[in-house]
């Protein structure tokens, strides 16, 4: 395998044979079906001023999508300002 330089050269150097994939979803991806704005959910206490977020920006749409779920599940996917989206961590 030849030196990666770049994030570019890395994704198509990719090598499908190395995956290891199964019939079971180990983990279920996060559909996000319905959001609320961040201060909301501060100002009523399900999300603490100090939670680690993934935040996501596209076309000056802003989405933040919680670590501590994203850790289990690893996947969310949805659309952000009409655009499907994929995210992983």
């Amino acid at each position: 395998m030849g030196e990666i330089t770049d994030e570019l050269t890395a994704a198509t150097t990719f090598d499908a044979k190395r995956a290891i994939l199964s019939k079971r979803d180990m983990f279920r991806p996060i559909a996000v079906q319905r959001t609320e704005a961040l201060a909301d959910a501060v100002a009523r206490k399900q999300v603490r001023p100090e939670t680690p977020l993934l935040l996501l920006e596209r076309d000056g749409a802003a989405l933040a999508l919680l670590t501590d779920q994203m850790a289990f599940h690893h996947v969310a996917q949805g659309e952000l300002n009409g655009v499907p989206f994929l995210a992983t961590f």
